[in-house]
């Protein structure tokens, strides 16, 4: 069932991402979803934009919508959480979005009247290709979980955590990981133009294998690992460069990157 009005606190990338999944997928008009936010400039963006309606104060938008998302900065979901004490209601579905944030402390400071729970989505929200880690507790059994799954997967595919635990790592693997994506495709880019290539030509081969990559991928059902290694072959060109990667340390630096990304994630929940 569509709810009647979904809300977001805090109009900022991730929010907006999401908003515009929604409405290009057809499951959300502009006018049923509802946004407050502290910078008013971005709140006429977003409304200008992509058009939801803009609600006077977080309690008023709370007041109107029947799914709310906090789509704020994670030390600001407490505080915003409190705020909107008032306007709680039983049926309501509060869906935080803030990294860090558990969703217990979320409920003491709602109170007990609404539904809680918590996602880690990314940037691809905006094409409806985000991935998104949901963690519920055990209060909500898949029944209960299923009008949660149907308004979440307009913008991408679903995946339930059962230890709130690994919310960190999934912050770091889906939430953060299209940066890392991306990182490593401007390199390829740069390469590319240095080697006398036309830039925009590079990118869109870049991005095209990628996206090949991925399918390949899928429809392989294999590990990962030996995956990579079909591509290589003795003495070619690929063994070069994945030889140069192991000598440097390649996957062990690209490991302990993530993993300051999920320790900063359970320093932000400390907080």
């Amino acid at each position: 069932m569509t709810p009647e009005r979904v809300g977001f606190i805090g109009a900022g990338h991730l929010a907006n991402a999401m908003i515009r999944g929604f409405i290009t997928s057809g499951y959300l008009d502009p006018g049923e979803i509802v946004i407050s936010d502290v910078d008013d400039g971005r709140l006429r963006q977003v409304h200008e934009t992509l058009g939801p309606a803009i609600a006077p104060s977080n309690l008023a938008n709370a007041e109107r919508c029947d799914v709310l998302f906090l789509a704020a900065k994670p030390a600001q979901i407490v505080p915003i959480a409190e705020e909107i004490k008032p306007a709680m209601r039983a049926g309501q579905l509060v869906i935080s979005v803030a990294a860090g944030t558990s969703v217990d402390r979320v409920r003491a400071a709602l109170g007990p009247a609404p539904t809680v729970c918590r996602i880690m989505p990314n940037l691809a929200a905006g094409v409806r290709r985000s991935t998104i880690g949901l963690y519920a507790d055990d209060t909500l059994d898949e029944e209960a979980l299923q009008p949660i799954y149907a308004l979440l997967s307009q913008v991408g595919k679903v995946f339930r955590i059962h230890d709130e635990g690994q919310m960190a790592a999934i912050t770091a693997l889906s939430g953060s990981a299209p940066a890392y994506y991306v990182m490593m495709a401007e390199a390829l880019v740069s390469y590319g133009v240095s080697q006398g290539l036309p830039e925009q030509l590079v990118a869109e081969m870049i991005l095209s294998t990628m996206e090949g990559t991925a399918a390949w991928a899928r429809q392989a059902k294999v590990p990962l690992g030996p995956l990579w290694r079909r591509v290589v072959t003795a003495g070619g060109t690929t063994e070069a460069g994945t030889r140069y990667y192991d000598d440097k340390g390649f996957v062990d630096i690209f490991v302990e990157g993530l993993a300051r990304s999920t320790e900063r994630a359970r320093e932000l929940g400390d907080s």
